[in-house]
């Protein structure tokens, strides 16, 4: 049976919700309630959610942390679910990818991405797999942070939760 812990990269908090660097966030959470998954565990780390049948269990994590220490909430439920980065799947914004198109990468850098160089920096590794979810790059140079923690518009909110999330659950389970 297939083990994964798939964690959508993203800002707890309300005023985060439906930016630009929470789509993994969002994508998770589309899953969740889209498939009715249950949840199973939560602390100060995150909530766990999890899809099991004859083939994968697959644990679904939605952090608690800011996505700059997203690697602590990471390497915890890694440990209490005794997986290894084997079993991990990162989905996370990209810049460097048109809005909406979908890379996948099994190891590699963080692209410039924090919240990829703390899971790096915890986890001591950068063999893992990752999803990258294309948000465009329609900014001037210098301002990076603001556009990515900008909010998405309803055209972008609407593919995201009517086309993205399936591809995205139909890779993860291929993974």
């Amino acid at each position: 049976m297939k083990k994964k812990l798939i964690i959508g990269l993203g800002n707890p908090t309300k005023k985060y919700k439906y930016t630009r660097h929470n789509i993994g966030s969002l994508i998770v959470k589309k899953i969740i309630l889209n498939y009715k998954i249950k949840k199973i565990f939560y602390n100060n780390f995150g909530n766990i959610y999890i899809k099991k049948n004859n083939k994968f269990k697959l644990f679904f994590l939605l952090s608690n942390l800011y996505i700059n220490n997203i690697g602590l909430s990471v390497k915890y439920f890694l440990k209490k679910y005794k997986l290894t980065y084997n079993n991990l799947i990162i989905i996370s914004d990209d810049i460097y990818l048109e809005f909406g198109k979908i890379k996948i990468k099994k190891k590699g850098g963080s692209g410039g991405h924090n919240g990829l160089k703390n899971i790096q920096q915890i986890l001591k590794t950068k063999n893992y797999f990752r999803i990258k979810i294309g948000i465009g790059h329609n900014f001037n140079y210098g301002e990076q942070n603001k556009y990515v923690l900008s909010p998405m518009n309803k055209k972008e909110l609407n593919i995201i939760y009517k086309i993205i999330y399936l591809k995205v659950y139909n890779i993860i389970k291929t993974l």
